[in-house]
């Protein structure tokens, strides 16, 4: 049978209390400081993790905003030559009209010295030739029989026959 006995009950409880606080000393205290350090190391890292995670956002975000701003500088820089560009190309253009409209002119110009000179040539020449056919003219005798040798040389030079 089952002896209950008051002092075996008091020593068992004496063990389990003894039991209970050398375990709780040396195991349960370093097993929760262990844990406490791991809940901190863990606490630690997430911190760190969130803080590097919005670090990282901020980068990219400074990264996208760089990039933006380069595209836009190279379209204002393309935008820029592109005008550049036009305003040169005008500039030439007008340039060579400019250049053209001297020469065209110079040539008219010229073309108008040459006329008066052609001009002032033939009416010399115009001069020239009256006064020697009126020369001719009055050297010669006058008379119908004058006019008719000079219209026969005339017919002759020319290849005409005359009856």
């Amino acid at each position: 049978m089952l002896n209950i006995n008051f002092w075996n009950i008091a020593f068992t409880v004496i063990n389990l209390l003894v039991l209970y606080l050398f375990l709780k000393h040396f195991l349960m205290k370093p097993l929760m400081e262990i844990m406490e350090k791991r809940q901190a190391q863990v606490e630690t890292d997430l911190n760190d993790a969130a803080s590097e995670k919005q670090e990282a956002i901020r980068l990219k975000e400074q990264y996208e905003g760089s990039l933006r701003e380069a595209e836009d500088q190279a379209g204002r820089i393309l935008e820029d030559a592109k005008k550049m560009g036009r305003t040169e190309y005008e500039k030439i253009l007008r340039q060579a009209d400019d250049d053209a409209a001297k020469k065209l002119e110079q040539a008219d110009r010229m073309i108008g010295l040459e006329r008066e000179k052609t001009l002032r040539e033939l009416q010399g020449l115009t001069k020239e030739l009256a006064a020697t056919a009126t020369e001719k003219l009055l050297k010669e005798n006058s008379g119908q029989e004058a006019d008719r040798k000079r219209f026969a040389a005339f017919l002759a030079d020319t290849g005409e026959k005359y009856d």
